[in-house]
C-alpha cells in the first residue's frame, strides 16, 4: 500500500474571532450566528483521501473530556493547542490502521468485551436504575426506624498550648497561673515559631483546637480523654505530658466548649438516607431483574458438573507416575 502522507495544517485564527464571546457583565455581543461544521481548522491527507477537522469536530472533542480538562481549553491559544493533539491522535490511528492493528484478534476481542459492557451498563440504566422510586414518606420512615444511626457525638472545644520543650512548658505554666491569658500566651508562642506541631498549632487563631469528638484522633487520644474530662472553664492545673510517634509533647490545656451528644435533623441526613434507600432499592430490583431475564432464558444450571480440584497427595502421586 502506498504510504504517503501530505498534511496541512490550516489553524485559522481569523475564523476563530468569529465564535460568539460572552462578556464579563453577562452580556452577549452582537454577532452572527457561525456554522460550526464550515469553519475548517485543519486539512489533511492521507493514502491520497482527503480530510478534514472543522471547529464543531474540535469543541465535540474538547465536550467529550473530563469537566477538570475541558477547563484547560476554554480560550483561542489553548484550544489551537488542543488542536494540534487532536491531528496528532488521528494522523497516528491512520497510521496504526495501515498496519492492520486494527483487526488484530485481541483488540477486536477487546473491543467486544467493551461493547459488551457498555450494553450491560445501559440495559442496567433502563431496567434498574430508571425503575428506582422511593417517596419522602419512605425516607422519614427510615429515618424513625433508625435515629440511633444518626447520632452526632459529643464534642469539645479547648484552647491548647503544645510544646516540645519541657523547660518552656513549665515557664508558660507559671505565666498563665501568674495571671496571662492562654489565648494571649498562645498567639505569642506562635508569632515566635514555638509551638510544636500538635492541637492549637494554628496560625490563623493560635490555641484554638476547634470541636473535636473523641474518635477525632488516635494519636491524641491521651489529651482529648483529658480534655472531655475538664469542665468547661477549667485548664490543666500542671504540664500534660504526652507521647506521639515517639515524640514528647507538653500540652497546657482548658476546656472551652461542650456539646453533647445530638439528635441530627431529618434534613440534615436527609442525602444519607436517599444514597441508603437508593442501593437498597436497586439491590433488590437486581435481584426481581434477575430473576426475570433467567426465568425468560429457561436457566437451568449443574452445579454438581463442576469437577474437585485434586488433593495434594493425588497430585503428588500423578507426577510420581508421569517420572
Amino acid at each position: 500500500m502506498k504510504k504517503t502522507i501530505t498534511i496541512f495544517v490550516i489553524v485559522i485564527m481569523t475564523c476563530l474571532l468569529t465564535w460568539r464571546f460572552v462578556q464579563s457583565d453577562g452580556h452577549e455581543q452582537s454577532m452572527p450566528a457561525v456554522d460550526e461544521s464550515q469553519v475548517i481548522l485543519a486539512a489533511y491527507k492521507w493514502n491520497d483521501k482527503s480530510y478534514e477537522i472543522s471547529l464543531a469536530d474540535l469543541n465535540a472533542a474538547i465536550a467529550e473530556l473530563p469537566v477538570y480538562r475541558q477547563q484547560n481549553y476554554e480560550n483561542r491559544e489553548d484550544k489551537a493547542e488542543y488542536l494540534e493533539e487532536l491531528i496528532e491522535e488521528r494522523l497516528k490511528i491512520l497510521r496504526a490502521t495501515d498496519e492492520g492493528f486494527d483487526t488484530l484478534p485481541e483488540h477486536l476481542k477487546k473491543l467486544e468485551d467493551y461493547t459488551h459492557q457498555l450494553m450491560v451498563e445501559k440495559l442496567t440504566e433502563a431496567e434498574v436504575d430508571a425503575k428506582v422510586v422511593y417517596t419522602d414518606e419512605e425516607l422519614m420512615a427510615y429515618y424513625q426506624e433508625n435515629l440511633s444511626e444518626y447520632i452526632e457525638d459529643a464534642k469539645v472545644r479547648a484552647t491548647c498550648i503544645s510544646l516540645d520543650d519541657e523547660d518552656l512548658a513549665y515557664e508558660t505554666l507559671d505565666a498563665i497561673k501568674a495571671g496571662k491569658d492562654i489565648v494571649e500566651m498562645a498567639k505569642e508562642l506562635s508569632e515566635a515559631g514555638k509551638l510544636a506541631s500538635g492541637p492549637g498549632t494554628n496560625r490563623d487563631d493560635p490555641g484554638n483546637t476547634y470541636f473535636f469528638s473523641k474518635a477525632a484522633s488516635a494519636r491524641w487520644s491521651e489529651f482529648i480523654e483529658a480534655a472531655f474530662a475538664l469542665e468547661v472553664g477549667e485548664m490543666t492545673d500542671a504540664v500534660f505530658e504526652t507521647e506521639v510517634n515517639d515524640a514528647v509533647f507538653y500540652l497546657i490545656f482548658r476546656k472551652e466548649e461542650h456539646q453533647p451528644d445530638r439528635q441530627q435533623e431529618f434534613e440534615e441526613v436527609k442525602d444519607d438516607i436517599v444514597r441508603t434507600i437508593e442501593r437498597e432499592k436497586k439491590r433488590e430490583r437486581i435481584n426481581e431483574w434477575v430473576e426475570e431475564i433467567s426465568a425468560r432464558g429457561k436457566l437451568q444450571t449443574y452445579p454438581e458438573n463442576i469437577p474437585e480440584p485434586p488433593q495434594p497427595e493425588e497430585e503428588a502421586e500423578t507426577e510420581a507416575s508421569d517420572e
